[in-house]
Protein backbone atom coordinates (compact mmCIF):
# COMPACT_ATOMS: atom_id res chain seq x y z
CA UNK A 1 0.00 0.00 0.00
CA UNK A 2 1.39 3.46 -1.09
CA UNK A 3 1.16 6.79 0.50
CA UNK A 4 -0.59 9.40 -0.87
CA UNK A 5 1.57 11.69 -2.58
CA UNK A 6 0.66 15.20 -0.90
CA UNK A 7 3.34 18.19 -1.49
CA UNK A 8 3.24 19.74 1.45
CA UNK A 9 4.30 19.17 4.71
CA UNK A 10 0.52 18.50 7.12
CA UNK A 11 1.34 21.14 9.55
CA UNK A 12 2.13 23.67 6.71
CA UNK A 13 -1.69 23.40 5.51
CA UNK A 14 -4.09 24.06 8.13
CA UNK A 15 -6.27 21.56 8.46
CA UNK A 16 -9.99 21.51 7.82
CA UNK A 17 -12.74 22.52 10.11
CA UNK A 18 -14.11 18.88 11.59
CA UNK A 19 -17.59 18.01 10.15
CA UNK A 20 -20.43 18.27 12.97
CA UNK A 21 -21.62 14.56 14.15
CA UNK A 22 -24.76 13.95 12.44
CA UNK A 23 -26.49 11.18 13.68
CA UNK A 24 -25.54 8.05 11.50
CA UNK A 25 -28.38 4.98 12.11
CA UNK A 26 -27.64 2.36 9.96
CA UNK A 27 -27.86 2.45 6.23
CA UNK A 28 -29.56 0.08 3.90
CA UNK A 29 -26.85 -2.97 3.67
CA UNK A 30 -25.70 -5.87 1.14
CA UNK A 31 -25.22 -7.77 4.48
CA UNK A 32 -28.05 -9.35 5.78
CA UNK A 33 -28.47 -9.25 9.72
CA UNK A 34 -28.73 -11.95 11.92
CA UNK A 35 -30.92 -11.48 15.01
CA UNK A 36 -29.94 -12.38 18.48
CA UNK A 37 -31.98 -12.36 21.19
CA UNK A 38 -32.98 -9.40 22.21
CA UNK A 39 -31.74 -8.04 25.85
CA UNK A 40 -34.21 -7.20 28.14
CA UNK A 41 -32.28 -7.01 30.77
CA UNK A 42 -29.17 -4.49 31.54
CA UNK A 43 -25.80 -6.52 31.24
CA UNK A 44 -27.54 -9.50 29.55
CA UNK A 45 -24.21 -11.42 27.79
CA UNK A 46 -24.15 -11.77 23.36
CA UNK A 47 -22.43 -14.68 22.32
CA UNK A 48 -20.28 -16.17 22.20
CA UNK A 49 -19.48 -15.46 18.45
CA UNK A 50 -16.63 -17.89 17.00
CA UNK A 51 -13.59 -15.57 15.03
CA UNK A 52 -12.68 -19.07 13.48
CA UNK A 53 -8.88 -20.02 14.04
CA UNK A 54 -5.19 -18.23 14.02
CA UNK A 55 -5.06 -20.61 10.64
CA UNK A 56 -8.70 -19.65 9.88
CA UNK A 57 -9.65 -16.11 10.87
CA UNK A 58 -13.05 -15.08 10.65
CA UNK A 59 -14.98 -11.76 11.45
CA UNK A 60 -17.75 -11.21 13.01
CA UNK A 61 -19.73 -7.92 12.48
CA UNK A 62 -22.32 -6.80 14.89
CA UNK A 63 -25.03 -4.21 14.85
CA UNK A 64 -25.03 -2.55 18.54
CA UNK A 65 -28.67 -0.87 17.82
CA UNK A 66 -30.52 -4.29 16.45
CA UNK A 67 -28.00 -6.81 18.49
CA UNK A 68 -27.59 -8.64 15.73
CA UNK A 69 -24.57 -9.90 13.78
CA UNK A 70 -24.27 -8.75 9.91
CA UNK A 71 -23.27 -11.57 7.51
CA UNK A 72 -20.91 -9.76 5.61
CA UNK A 73 -17.81 -10.58 3.49
CA UNK A 74 -14.40 -8.59 4.70
CA UNK A 75 -14.73 -6.57 1.25
CA UNK A 76 -18.45 -5.64 1.93
CA UNK A 77 -17.87 -4.46 5.43
CA UNK A 78 -15.43 -1.83 4.01
CA UNK A 79 -18.07 0.17 2.82
CA UNK A 80 -21.36 -1.18 4.42
CA UNK A 81 -22.41 1.50 7.49
CA UNK A 82 -24.95 -1.63 9.08
CA UNK A 83 -22.18 -2.79 11.43
CA UNK A 84 -20.91 -0.92 14.49
CA UNK A 85 -18.21 -3.16 15.74
CA UNK A 86 -16.07 -6.07 14.57
CA UNK A 87 -14.48 -8.85 16.06
CA UNK A 88 -11.44 -11.03 14.50
CA UNK A 89 -9.82 -13.52 16.80
CA UNK A 90 -8.04 -10.32 19.15
CA UNK A 91 -8.61 -7.35 17.44
CA UNK A 92 -11.66 -5.38 17.92
CA UNK A 93 -12.29 -2.58 15.63
CA UNK A 94 -15.03 0.16 14.58
CA UNK A 95 -16.74 1.08 11.58
CA UNK A 96 -15.53 4.58 10.28
CA UNK A 97 -17.83 3.45 7.04
CA UNK A 98 -20.27 5.40 8.71
CA UNK A 99 -21.27 9.46 8.02
CA UNK A 100 -19.91 10.03 11.59
CA UNK A 101 -17.32 7.14 12.17
CA UNK A 102 -17.88 4.77 15.37
CA UNK A 103 -16.13 6.07 18.21
CA UNK A 104 -14.53 4.83 21.60
CA UNK A 105 -14.46 5.86 25.51
CA UNK A 106 -12.80 3.76 27.63
CA UNK A 107 -14.29 4.28 31.38
CA UNK A 108 -11.24 3.03 33.61
CA UNK A 109 -13.42 0.87 35.45
CA UNK A 110 -10.91 -1.41 35.97
CA UNK A 111 -7.81 0.34 37.65
CA UNK A 112 -7.96 -1.40 41.04
CA UNK A 113 -7.01 -4.59 38.60
CA UNK A 114 -3.38 -2.62 38.02
CA UNK A 115 -0.64 -1.59 40.89
CA UNK A 116 0.97 1.81 41.89
CA UNK A 117 3.41 1.14 38.98
CA UNK A 118 0.97 0.18 36.48
CA UNK A 119 1.73 -3.39 36.44
CA UNK A 120 -1.31 -5.70 35.76
CA UNK A 121 -1.81 -7.62 38.83
CA UNK A 122 -2.19 -11.03 37.81
CA UNK A 123 -4.98 -12.69 40.04
CA UNK A 124 -7.25 -10.04 39.73
CA UNK A 125 -7.55 -10.89 36.15
CA UNK A 126 -7.82 -14.61 37.10
CA UNK A 127 -10.95 -14.74 39.63
CA UNK A 128 -12.74 -12.14 37.86
CA UNK A 129 -16.23 -13.45 36.20
CA UNK A 130 -18.74 -11.95 34.29
CA UNK A 131 -20.84 -12.31 37.31
CA UNK A 132 -18.01 -10.33 39.36
CA UNK A 133 -17.77 -7.40 37.15
CA UNK A 134 -21.56 -7.04 36.04
CA UNK A 135 -21.89 -4.55 38.66
CA UNK A 136 -18.74 -2.13 37.38
CA UNK A 137 -21.32 -2.38 34.10
CA UNK A 138 -24.62 -1.71 35.40
CA UNK A 139 -23.10 1.57 37.44
CA UNK A 140 -22.41 3.34 34.03
CA UNK A 141 -25.05 5.79 33.39
CA UNK A 142 -25.52 8.84 31.49
CA UNK A 143 -23.97 11.01 33.74
CA UNK A 144 -20.60 8.91 33.05
CA UNK A 145 -20.57 9.47 28.77
CA UNK A 146 -17.85 12.71 28.38
CA UNK A 147 -18.21 15.51 25.68
CA UNK A 148 -17.42 13.62 22.04
CA UNK A 149 -14.11 15.21 21.98
CA UNK A 150 -13.17 12.63 24.64
CA UNK A 151 -13.44 9.59 22.36
CA UNK A 152 -11.51 8.38 19.55
CA UNK A 153 -12.63 6.11 16.26
CA UNK A 154 -9.82 3.91 14.28
CA UNK A 155 -7.82 6.01 12.27
CA UNK A 156 -5.28 5.50 9.67
CA UNK A 157 -1.89 5.94 10.21
CA UNK A 158 2.01 5.47 9.14
CA UNK A 159 5.20 4.58 10.92
CA UNK A 160 7.22 6.89 9.11
CA UNK A 161 4.35 9.92 8.06
CA UNK A 162 5.67 13.22 9.00
CA UNK A 163 7.49 12.07 11.60
CA UNK A 164 11.03 12.64 9.59
CA UNK A 165 11.20 16.21 9.91
CA UNK A 166 10.39 19.14 12.22
CA UNK A 167 8.47 22.07 11.49
CA UNK A 168 8.42 25.30 13.63
CA UNK A 169 5.42 27.17 13.51
CA UNK A 170 6.85 30.56 14.09
CA UNK A 171 9.37 30.42 11.51
CA UNK A 172 8.23 28.12 9.06
CA UNK A 173 10.90 26.18 8.81
CA UNK A 174 11.30 22.60 8.12
CA UNK A 175 14.24 20.99 9.56
CA UNK A 176 15.37 17.20 9.70
CA UNK A 177 14.20 15.03 12.87
CA UNK A 178 17.44 13.79 13.42
CA UNK A 179 16.85 11.83 16.43
CA UNK A 180 14.38 9.59 14.81
CA UNK A 181 15.41 6.21 13.48
CA UNK A 182 13.48 3.66 11.36
CA UNK A 183 14.42 0.35 11.09
CA UNK A 184 13.21 -1.82 7.99
CA UNK A 185 13.06 -5.14 7.08
CA UNK A 186 13.66 -5.67 3.51
CA UNK A 187 14.47 -8.35 1.03
CA UNK A 188 15.43 -10.35 3.89
CA UNK A 189 18.05 -8.09 5.66
CA UNK A 190 17.34 -4.97 8.09
CA UNK A 191 18.57 -1.64 7.68
CA UNK A 192 18.19 1.52 10.45
CA UNK A 193 18.00 4.96 8.50
CA UNK A 194 17.22 8.50 9.53
CA UNK A 195 16.94 12.04 7.94
CA UNK A 196 19.78 14.26 8.83
CA UNK A 197 19.83 17.43 6.90
CA UNK A 198 16.57 18.68 4.49
CA UNK A 199 17.32 21.85 1.89
CA UNK A 200 13.55 23.18 1.05
CA UNK A 201 12.69 24.71 -2.60
CA UNK A 202 9.65 26.51 -1.47
CA UNK A 203 7.20 24.08 -0.30
CA UNK A 204 8.96 21.19 -1.41
CA UNK A 205 12.50 19.05 -0.60
CA UNK A 206 15.24 20.25 -2.69
CA UNK A 207 18.21 18.39 -0.92
CA UNK A 208 17.60 15.49 1.43
CA UNK A 209 20.57 13.41 3.36
CA UNK A 210 19.72 10.40 5.05
CA UNK A 211 22.41 8.25 7.46
CA UNK A 212 21.85 4.44 5.85
CA UNK A 213 23.38 1.33 8.45
CA UNK A 214 22.75 -1.83 6.57
CA UNK A 215 22.39 -5.28 7.90
CA UNK A 216 23.00 -7.85 5.59
CA UNK A 217 21.54 -11.04 7.53
CA UNK A 218 21.80 -12.86 3.94
CA UNK A 219 25.76 -12.32 4.28
CA UNK A 220 25.63 -13.76 8.37
CA UNK A 221 25.78 -10.37 9.72
CA UNK A 222 24.02 -9.99 13.22
CA UNK A 223 24.38 -6.29 13.68
CA UNK A 224 24.59 -3.16 11.61
CA UNK A 225 27.04 -1.83 9.50
CA UNK A 226 28.68 1.43 9.88
CA UNK A 227 26.61 3.68 8.10
CA UNK A 228 26.76 5.32 4.85
CA UNK A 229 25.74 9.13 4.09
CA UNK A 230 23.49 9.68 0.84
CA UNK A 231 22.63 13.24 -0.21
CA UNK A 232 19.78 13.13 -3.16
CA UNK A 233 19.38 16.44 -4.88
CA UNK A 234 15.73 16.66 -5.94
CA UNK A 235 15.10 20.61 -6.85
CA UNK A 236 12.97 20.26 -9.99
CA UNK A 237 13.37 16.78 -10.27
CA UNK A 238 10.95 15.07 -13.02
CA UNK A 239 10.48 11.45 -11.46
CA UNK A 240 10.42 9.84 -8.18
CA UNK A 241 13.43 9.12 -6.92
CA UNK A 242 14.21 5.00 -5.43
CA UNK A 243 16.38 3.92 -2.71
CA UNK A 244 18.11 0.81 -2.43
CA UNK A 245 19.04 -0.05 1.47
CA UNK A 246 21.50 -3.26 0.12
CA UNK A 247 23.48 -0.94 -1.31
CA UNK A 248 22.95 2.41 -0.02
CA UNK A 249 22.44 4.00 -3.55
CA UNK A 250 19.41 4.90 -5.82
CA UNK A 251 17.77 2.77 -7.64
CA UNK A 252 14.85 2.58 -10.17
CA UNK A 253 11.47 1.63 -10.24
CA UNK A 254 12.68 -1.56 -12.21
CA UNK A 255 14.90 -2.70 -9.35
CA UNK A 256 14.27 -4.03 -5.69
CA UNK A 257 14.10 -0.54 -4.39
CA UNK A 258 13.03 0.24 -0.62
CA UNK A 259 12.47 3.76 -0.52
CA UNK A 260 10.85 6.13 -2.65
CA UNK A 261 10.38 9.93 -2.66
CA UNK A 262 7.93 11.54 -4.53
CA UNK A 263 8.69 14.16 -7.22
CA UNK A 264 6.84 16.98 -6.99
CA UNK A 265 6.11 20.66 -9.18
CA UNK A 266 9.30 22.06 -8.18
CA UNK A 267 10.98 19.30 -5.73
CA UNK A 268 10.42 15.63 -4.21
CA UNK A 269 6.75 15.82 -1.72
CA UNK A 270 7.33 15.53 1.72
CA UNK A 271 6.16 11.92 1.99
CA UNK A 272 8.60 8.39 2.01
CA UNK A 273 6.88 5.82 1.15
CA UNK A 274 8.47 2.41 1.59
CA UNK A 275 8.18 -0.83 -0.66
CA UNK A 276 4.97 -2.65 -0.08
CA UNK A 277 6.93 -6.11 0.77
CA UNK A 278 8.87 -4.08 3.61
CA UNK A 279 7.85 -3.13 6.99
CA UNK A 280 9.37 -1.19 10.09
CA UNK A 281 9.55 0.00 13.71
CA UNK A 282 10.39 3.60 14.36
CA UNK A 283 13.00 3.74 17.14
CA UNK A 284 15.98 5.96 18.44
CA UNK A 285 19.88 5.56 17.73
CA UNK A 286 21.50 3.74 20.94
CA UNK A 287 18.32 1.10 20.70
CA UNK A 288 19.92 -1.47 18.70
CA UNK A 289 23.18 -2.25 17.12
CA UNK A 290 21.56 -5.17 15.18
CA UNK A 291 18.54 -7.28 15.22
CA UNK A 292 18.57 -10.70 15.98
CA UNK A 293 16.69 -12.47 13.56
CA UNK A 294 14.37 -15.18 16.11
CA UNK A 295 14.11 -12.15 18.43
CA UNK A 296 12.41 -9.90 15.37
CA UNK A 297 8.32 -11.23 15.15
CA UNK A 298 8.07 -9.84 18.47
CA UNK A 299 9.54 -5.98 18.15
CA UNK A 300 6.39 -4.81 16.49
CA UNK A 301 7.35 -4.69 12.79
CA UNK A 302 4.80 -3.44 10.80
CA UNK A 303 4.19 -2.42 7.28
CA UNK A 304 4.30 1.54 6.85
CA UNK A 305 0.51 2.48 6.81
CA UNK A 306 -1.41 0.66 8.86
CA UNK A 307 -4.57 1.16 11.18
CA UNK A 308 -4.61 2.65 14.71
CA UNK A 309 -7.24 0.82 16.89
CA UNK A 310 -9.16 2.77 19.38
CA UNK A 311 -9.31 -0.62 21.00
CA UNK A 312 -5.30 -0.83 21.14
CA UNK A 313 -5.13 2.21 23.11
CA UNK A 314 -7.00 0.19 26.19
CA UNK A 315 -7.36 -3.28 25.19
CA UNK A 316 -9.43 -5.58 26.08
CA UNK A 317 -7.40 -8.60 27.76
CA UNK A 318 -5.18 -9.86 30.09
CA UNK A 319 -2.55 -12.25 28.47
CA UNK A 320 -1.48 -15.04 31.82
CA UNK A 321 2.16 -16.00 31.37
CA UNK A 322 1.68 -18.97 33.16
CA UNK A 323 -1.88 -20.48 32.12
CA UNK A 324 -0.97 -19.14 28.51
CA UNK A 325 -5.09 -17.86 28.51
CA UNK A 326 -6.62 -14.26 27.93
CA UNK A 327 -8.55 -12.96 29.91
CA UNK A 328 -11.08 -10.23 29.85
CA UNK A 329 -9.74 -7.13 31.41
CA UNK A 330 -13.84 -6.61 31.98
CA UNK A 331 -13.46 -2.86 30.84
CA UNK A 332 -16.41 -0.83 30.03
CA UNK A 333 -16.39 0.97 26.92
CA UNK A 334 -18.81 3.76 25.95
CA UNK A 335 -19.00 3.37 21.54
CA UNK A 336 -21.15 6.36 19.98
CA UNK A 337 -22.89 5.29 17.19
CA UNK A 338 -23.93 8.71 15.42
CA UNK A 339 -26.34 10.20 18.71
CA UNK A 340 -26.76 7.35 20.68
CA UNK A 341 -24.46 5.74 23.09
CA UNK A 342 -23.81 2.05 24.27
CA UNK A 343 -21.93 0.43 26.78
CA UNK A 344 -20.07 -2.16 26.23
CA UNK A 345 -18.17 -5.43 28.37
CA UNK A 346 -15.87 -8.38 26.70
CA UNK A 347 -16.74 -11.09 28.98
CA UNK A 348 -15.07 -13.96 27.47
CA UNK A 349 -12.53 -14.88 24.93
CA UNK A 350 -13.80 -18.65 24.75
CA UNK A 351 -16.79 -20.90 24.20
CA UNK A 352 -17.87 -23.28 27.11
CA UNK A 353 -15.09 -26.65 25.55
CA UNK A 354 -12.64 -23.99 26.02
CA UNK A 355 -12.27 -22.92 22.46
CA UNK A 356 -10.30 -19.28 21.95
CA UNK A 357 -11.05 -16.86 19.63
CA UNK A 358 -15.04 -16.90 20.63
CA UNK A 359 -16.34 -13.44 22.11
CA UNK A 360 -18.92 -13.21 24.36
CA UNK A 361 -19.79 -9.34 25.61
CA UNK A 362 -22.45 -6.86 27.11
CA UNK A 363 -24.68 -4.28 24.99
CA UNK A 364 -26.71 -1.87 25.75
CA UNK A 365 -27.58 1.59 24.95
CA UNK A 366 -27.38 4.51 27.37
CA UNK A 367 -30.94 5.95 27.99
CA UNK A 368 -32.29 8.72 30.85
Amino acid sequence: MKFSTARLPAMIIPASMAVLLSACGGSSSNGSATPVEESSTQGEIFGPFSTGSTSEPTTVYFDLDTQSTVELTDEEAATDTTWDIAFRRTKVWLNTAQDSPVSLYFTGNNADFFDADGNAIAEMFTAATADSELEDYTAITLADVPDAESFTTDEDAAVVGTSFYNYDMTTHIVSAADDVYYIVFSDSNYTKFRVTDIQTTGREIGEITFEIAHQSVLDGQSEFAAAQTLTLQTEACTDDTYIDFDTQTTATAADDWDLMLTCGDSGAAFSLTLADDATVIKTDGQTYSGIDSAAAPYMGFTSDAYTEYAFDAAPWYYYDGTTHLLYSQFGVYLIQVGEVTYKFQITSYYDDAGTSGNFSFRADAITE
